[in-house]
């Protein structure tokens, strides 16, 4: 009986496992296909420029997300514990570590744009770019918003409870 406890807890655990790690590449790539199509609503490509850049964005927002954006959420992750003594070294090795991960996000970023211009016109490489900030911004408002929201809800619980 034992032996077969220890096997389906094993199977659940990695079942378990499967469906976070599916969770969360699925909203990678939901974010990443809205990505897109807001870039290619709001650019001009041809029709050989449209298929250059799917491919380009693509591969290179993989890279992005394995390579740079899980490490520095891991790394961010990490700083906010708990730290009752740390020491200068330790510190100094997460500003290091992250500096790093920052510098190999442009790396990726500026290996992907010299592509892009390969095979797209200049002007249209540009225009990416103004939409990609533009709606890296337009995301970023809407977490503040989100954020505000979800802050009033808790004040509004707070101020409900002290009333009672």
């Amino acid at each position: 009986m034992k032996f077969s406890f220890s096997t389906l807890l094993i199977l659940l655990v990695t079942v378990s496992s499967n469906q976070i790690l599916a969770q969360k590449s699925k909203r990678f790539e939901e974010f990443k296909e809205m990505k897109m199509n807001f870039i290619l609503k709001n650019t001009d490509l041809t029709k050989n420029e449209k298929k250059s850049f799917e491919i380009l964005f693509e591969n290179y927002e993989n890279k992005y997300h394995d390579e740079v954006w899980v490490l520095k959420k891991k790394v961010k992750k990490e700083l906010y514990q708990p730290h009752d003594t740390l020491s200068s070294e330790n510190a100094s090795k997460y500003i290091n570590d992250y500096h790093c991960l920052e510098q190999l996000g442009m790396t990726i970023k500026l290996e992907r744009n010299q592509k892009l211009l390969e095979s797209i016109r200049p002007d249209i490489v540009i225009k990416i770019l103004l939409k990609e900030m533009e709606f890296d911004q337009e995301m970023f408002k809407r977490l503040q918003n989100r954020s505000k929201r979800s802050l009033d809800k808790s004040k509004e619980k707070e101020e409900k409870e002290e009333k009672k």
